[in-house]
């Protein structure tokens, strides 16, 4: 084994991963003081997960590698980590919710007694340690009844009772108010100065520059600079290293005529993830929604789409004013959803191309309670041309296509459910480069047909090249209104 310098706890050197098609991570170096917040971050698919992954024992490397206090480890699995020190903690978190807090931080490592459990050890051990950081979580309160912060809390004394000495902290503050977020950064300090290593992934730089003692940055999978606390001017500065300057590419028409207003929102809330939202959609438009992971992109087109249920506020379809939708009654209205999961949410995987394409304008092929089958299969082959769809036949199963294949049939659905307002969520999302330019080909010519698009992505080159307006998100609220030329800087500098 292999003994170095030990002025760092821990080191990755020059770690390489290739996924097909894709070098997620480039010969990446980084390091890690003993009680030291660490913060990394980049832009969605700079490489920042797979880092973490690798580290946490989740992946396993192409080439490289990992010393701990200078000694070289081999980290072939969660466990692994773990027995090494190393923990993460995952922005959905892994608790079980109808257990006690003293059963989740202690569950596989109950204290016994007479070849029993020892409740009252084991309480008394929870509430040792959740004193700590918190006096109002008790051992024997149930998880589920905590909040998001609190049950975050419960995760890192978890951790920590484990003997970690790093703990990996991936979007802990994105589903959090801006108390719990105070509370939970005073928890965080609390452990540093036990002389645990933390290091924070988020996308929130103002967070990063507040919490961090030192800042790594990475853009395409590439090292692009580590920062000292005093090196740090300021956001735009972060912004400018997460960020690789592109010509601007466009397929939009600068002399194209929008309609009339078809779709408002007016002071919409949703829990704490919305807060008195108003954007207007107009007729032919590509409305691009930009912003980070915990903006209220989805939350915002499943709540239009009458996934969830409004808190507050109201949704305008045309003239008239609704408080809240059901789904049935969106797509009545002629809205349409394409989920960012569409093998989970979007397609019935086993059905054929045609069922899929089929269920959602149902009623527009039935007569007297039959299916007008000669109908339904002349519409699907004739979406199928209009789409360039790539399939042996329409009886094959959706869940053998293409990825955008797949995703072409969700459009398709729509468009034969007369859908006239289509909500994209992330639509070009695992699928490859030349399948992604067809997606914006097919969103530019929706719009020329006069259907209205709202389309999020968290890839802003994408938001730049095929939209008429952007919003740009954060937190929740609409930070920026930019016309249709704007940079992807112009937007990273109001999204975080």
């Amino acid at each position: 084994m292999n003994m170095e310098n030990t002025e760092f706890l821990l080191e990755m050197r020059g770690i390489d991963k290739v996924f097909p098609g894709t070098h997620a991570l480039d010969h990446v170096d980084f390091n890690l003081r003993k009680g030291e917040i660490h913060a990394l971050i980049g832009q969605n698919g700079s490489g920042k997960s797979t880092l973490m992954n690798i580290l946490s024992g989740g992946l396993r490397m192409d080439a490289g590698q990992i010393l701990r206090n200078g000694q070289e480890v081999n980290l072939r699995s969660p466990l692994s980590a773990l027995e090494h020190g190393i923990a993460m903690i995952h922005q959905e978190l892994k608790l079980f919710p109808e257990l006690t807090v003293a059963e989740n931080l202690y569950f596989g490592r109950f204290p016994r007694k007479g070849g029993f459990i020892d409740w009252e050890r084991l309480y008394e051990m929870a509430d040792e340690n959740m004193q700590t950081v918190s006096r109002s979580i008790r051992g024997r309160q149930r998880v589920g009844e905590l909040s998001v912060a609190e049950q975050q809390m419960v995760e890192i004394v978890r951790a920590v009772t484990k003997n970690t000495e790093v703990v990996i902290m991936d979007e802990p503050t994105a589903s959090l108010t801006d108390e719990e977020t105070q509370t939970l950064f005073r928890m965080v300090q609390k452990i540093k100065e036990t002389g645990v290593s933390i290091i924070f992934i988020s996308h929130r730089l103002d967070e990063v520059i507040r919490i961090s003692d030192r800042v790594t940055v990475l853009r395409d999978g590439v090292l692009i600079g580590c920062l000292e606390k005093a090196e740090i001017r300021d956001k735009d500065q972060l912004v400018n290293m997460m960020i690789r300057v592109r010509p601007s590419a466009t397929l939009k028409e600068d002399d194209k005529e929008i309609g009339p207003v078809v779709l408002k929102t007016q002071n919409l809330c949703y829990k704490n993830r919305l807060k008195n939202l108003n954007l207007s959609l107009y007729q032919g438009e590509v409305l691009g929604i930009a912003g980070l992971v915990g903006a209220g992109r989805t939350e915002l087109l499943k709540t239009i789409f009458g996934v969830y249920t409004p808190t507050d506020g109201e949704i305008v379809v045309g003239e008239k004013v609704y408080r809240k939708l059901g789904i049935r009654q969106a797509v009545k209205l002629g809205i349409a959803y394409m989920p960012e999961d569409r093998k989970g949410e979007g397609l019935l995987l086993k059905m054929s191309v045609a069922d899929n394409e089929i269920y959602a304008g149902l009623e527009f092929y039935c007569r007297g309670g039959l299916l007008n089958t000669k109908r339904q299969r002349q519409t699907v082959e004739e979406m199928g041309r209009q789409l360039r769809l790539k399939a042996g036949s329409v009886r094959d199963q959706a869940g053998s296509l293409s990825g955008g294949n797949q995703q072409k049939i969700v459009i398709a659905k729509w468009l034969i459910a007369q859908s006239s307002i289509i909500l994209m969520d992330e639509p070009t999302r695992g699928i490859d480069v030349g399948a992604k330019g067809e997606i914006y080909n097919l969103v530019r010519q929706l719009a020329r047909e006069g259907k209205s698009v709202i389309f999020v992505s968290s890839e802003l080159e994408e938001i730049q090249t095929v939209s008429d307006r952007i919003l740009v998100m954060r937190e929740g609220e609409i930070t920026k209104e930019l016309p249709m030329n704007s940079t992807v800087e112009e937007m990273m500098r109001y999204a975080v």
